[in-house]
């Protein structure tokens, strides 16, 4: 658990810093676009280490006027939405400011302990800004039983060419179910509705807006 804060301070510092291998410079044809940072193999161990998942994208405003981001995450059990936690809020390019952001970098992690007969899910959710502004927030699910099955995670970047404003929008997600060894590819669609198949679902959200707080 040390090494793991340890870690997490040294990410922390890195990604506040803008290291240049931890930052995308690739070019989107769209104003507004939403992608996942790739990293090195060398990154990759790194931030194994930060958690048991890592989920890190960023957003992209060509015309620097994103004015507030929001996130957090939703958990859905057979498509039911039992809790949502996060909706953390962080301003950005305030017109009375000098000096704007076109970039948003996401990182959000996940770790599950045993708790007795209970699984705890937690973790954190950051937003960082390239003037270096940032914002984190944490949360936890409690889960009862302690069996684990079939789960697979991943990202619903490729779901939208240009990002909605004004719109929850699901980034990524991490799905569960104790009773199969097996899961389909998610359809997110889907999975909010009432299934059989998506026992515990965390989809984790982003919602951009373009006015200030």
């Amino acid at each position: 658990m040390e090494l793991r804060k340890w870690i997490a301070s040294l990410m922390s510092i890195l990604l506040l810093a803008g290291c240049d291998s931890l930052i995308s410079s690739s070019i989107d044809r769209n104003e507004k676009v939403m992608k996942e940072i790739t990293l090195s193999e060398n990154e990759e161990v790194m931030f194994s280490l930060l958690a048991d998942q890592i989920y890190y994208f960023e957003f992209q405003d060509r015309l620097k006027q994103f004015q507030s981001v929001e996130i957090g995450v939703d958990y859905y059990h057979y498509g039911e939405l039992i809790d949502s936690m996060g909706g953390m809020k962080i301003g950005a390019n305030h017109p009375e400011l000098e000096g704007k952001d076109e970039r948003a970098r996401f990182l959000f992690t996940l770790d599950s302990l045993e708790e007795g007969e209970d699984l705890t899910f937690s973790g954190t959710l950051k937003v960082l800004f390239d003037s270096g502004s940032a914002g984190s927030t944490g949360y936890s699910f409690n889960r009862e039983g302690v069996k684990r099955g079939a789960s697979s995670w991943g990202y619903l970047l490729d779901q939208f060419d240009d990002v909605p404003i004004g719109e929850k929008v699901y980034t990524a997600y991490f799905v569960e179910n104790v009773e199969s060894e097996h899961l389909r590819t998610l359809n997110y669609e889907e999975a909010i509705q009432q299934n059989d198949e998506y026992e515990h679902l965390f989809l984790y959200y982003v919602q951009i807006e373009d006015e200030p707080l």
